[in-house]
């Protein structure tokens, strides 16, 4: 073997093995920096059994003593990557009237504390809910705040969900009127069958 084939194998071999060490370093620095992204906790993770197409059965309470008046919507959740937050897409008729909403979900950890916005259709208002989960009685219960899509003043609502099973969940809407809390709107959710 000549000197210059000699030098032309061990250029070739030093070429790979630099080739080599650049994609481990690439690889390397990629798993660092995926290391210190933020990850799921197991708080963030009770949103994921929401995921999927939901067929909801809507009662709305019109005032006192009045007959609630009932119609269908569906629900559909997705994660985003990362599975921290949930993405809610709700349609259906409300009164008579069609309607839209969609909700982002998580968890705050500093604040220690489920969150969530949810805009709609009817409204040209931001909602913000922040609350808690028991998880011996499945339920999560969060304060509301946003604005009355009349009068513009702030109000203040409670959201709570309730877990039945894998396959059916609750919602109901309760606000204070003339001074007394009163359910204002449920919401049956059954999961879609795939």
């Amino acid at each position: 073997m000549s000197a210059s084939r000699n030098i032309r194998a061990v250029g070739f071999a030093l070429s790979v093995l630099l080739l080599t060490y650049a994609a481990f370093q690439t690889v390397r620095a990629q798993q660092e920096e995926e290391a210190q992204l933020p990850m799921a906790t197991d708080a963030h993770k009770l949103f994921h059994k929401d995921v999927g197409t939901w067929d909801a059965t809507l009662k709305v309470f019109p005032g006192e003593g009045a007959e609630p008046m009932v119609s269908k919507g569906t629900e559909k959740n997705e994660l985003l990557p990362g599975g921290m937050w949930l993405v809610s897409r709700f349609e259906g008729r409300v009164v008579g009237v069609p309607f839209t909403g969609v909700g982002t979900f998580g968890y705050d950890p500093v604040e220690k504390k489920y969150v969530g916005t949810w805009i709609d259709s009817m409204s040209p208002h931001l909602t913000v809910v922040k609350g808690d989960y028991d998880p011996a009685t499945k339920t999560m219960t969060c304060t509301a705040e946003g604005r009355d899509f009349e009068s513009g003043e702030v109000m203040t609502s409670k959201h709570i969900s309730r877990y039945v099973d894998d396959d059916t969940r609750t919602f109901e809407i309760r606000a204070a009127k003339d001074g007394e809390e009163r359910t204002m709107l449920e919401i049956q959710y059954k999961r879609r069958a795939k």
